[in-house]
């Protein structure tokens, strides 16, 4: 008997300690959103990982917030839709969301007077692999669609410990007419699944598998001066490498770290994690885009409704158009809850000061 709950606590216990796979359902898709918190604690130790691995990051301080949306391609400007949004002619290039690329590594080109600004990234999701089919990026104020004339394949599902990936990338970017020049991206991604276990973090305890990739950047411009042939000249851009860990069913990352690689001298830039809404968060206006927010969404629970401007009133309709909820109030954050509602699609219009708008919320 006792030798039977022996290996019976034995068999709970390896159950409990079983690595996770992560696959394409454990990514977000257009529409969703999830509240990030930015930690600016650098000095802790983000590299170690191995099999069943324990990361403490309880510690970790919030200094400021924000939400990141995954943006549905219909939200694009026409611009980014006739090369990203645009299936039937291209699908390759057919993405299934895009968002804003807060660490994406900017060549520099400050010294030939044109700004390269605002990137954003556009994915697509397959079973086998996520890819990064293209980006976006305002050069002096113009929004240029870029795609990757070779697809950077940002990880390759599902993913499990010891899987490891390479991907080379390629794109280049024509600067005309703001300046005569051609700007090139070689990318060389080396990544691997480099550990599993448990984490903690300011948000809770997650089993986890944790990924590392090493991004190297080959940037060049072409360039004539003088009316002399083109040359092409390499731009100083300092490698990446990206630390992420991933839990099932959670869209995001729960902590992503990104340093830089300064002549073999890892710096760490970037400390953020998956976490719950902690009180004002400033709402960043892009160009062209909302500045009104529902987080989180999917919910179970309570949404927060999140706007640059006065909310005057809120209301819910279920998706045969029936009217559920009429709420009002004067302030610029503030939750709706959702937890007597069955799971399934509703649509929110949200009426402030800048007019009225429709968002998709999707119970679960």
């Amino acid at each position: 008997m006792k030798s039977n709950l022996l290996f019976w606590m034995l068999g709970l216990s390896l159950v409990g300690n079983a690595q996770i796979t992560v696959d394409n359902g454990d990514f977000p898709d257009g529409g969703d959103t999830a509240m990030v918190s930015v930690s600016l604690d650098f000095g802790l130790d983000f590299a170690s990982a191995g099999p069943d691995y324990s990361w403490n990051y309880e510690s970790l301080t919030m200094n400021s917030q924000r939400i990141d949306t995954f943006f549905d391609l219909g939200d694009a400007s026409v611009t980014y839709q006739l090369v990203f949004n645009n299936g039937w002619f291209d699908p390759d290039y057919q993405a299934d969301y895009y968002t804003h690329l807060l660490n994406f590594a900017i060549p520099p080109t400050d010294f030939i007077g044109i700004s390269i600004e605002n990137p954003v990234g556009f994915t697509k999701i397959e079973s086998d692999r996520v890819e990064i089919v293209g980006v976006g990026l305002e050069v002096a104020g113009f929004e240029v669609p870029v795609k990757n004339d070779i697809i950077d394949v940002e990880y390759e599902l599902p993913l499990s410990y010891d899987d490891n990936w390479v991907s080379n990338s390629l794109f280049e970017l024509d600067l005309n007419p703001a300046f005569d020049g051609i700007l090139r991206r070689y990318q060389e991604r080396t990544s691997q699944v480099d550990g599993w276990g448990t984490i903690i973090t300011p948000y809770g305890t997650f089993e986890v598998i944790r990924t590392v990739s090493f991004l190297d950047f080959t940037d060049s411009l072409r360039i004539s001066f003088g009316g002399g042939d083109p040359t092409w000249y390499e731009l100083p851009t300092p490698s990446q490498i990206v630390y992420t860990w991933w839990a099932k069913d959670q869209k995001i990352p729960i902590l992503q770290v990104v340093g830089q690689d300064f002549f073999g001298s890892e710096t760490i830039t970037s400390v953020e994690y998956k976490d719950k809404f902690l009180g004002d968060v400033s709402v960043s206006e892009y160009k062209g885009q909302p500045s009104l927010f529902v987080y989180p969404n999917p919910s179970s629970d309570r949404v927060q409704i999140i706007s640059s401007e006065a909310i005057e009133s809120v209301t819910l309709y279920s998706l045969d158009g029936k009217l559920l909820v009429v709420d009002g109030w004067n302030e610029t954050t503030s939750s709706l809850s959702v937890a007597s509602l069955t799971s399934g699609m509703y649509f929110l219009q949200i009426q402030t000061s800048k007019g009225l708008t429709t968002k998709e919320l999707i119970v679960k």
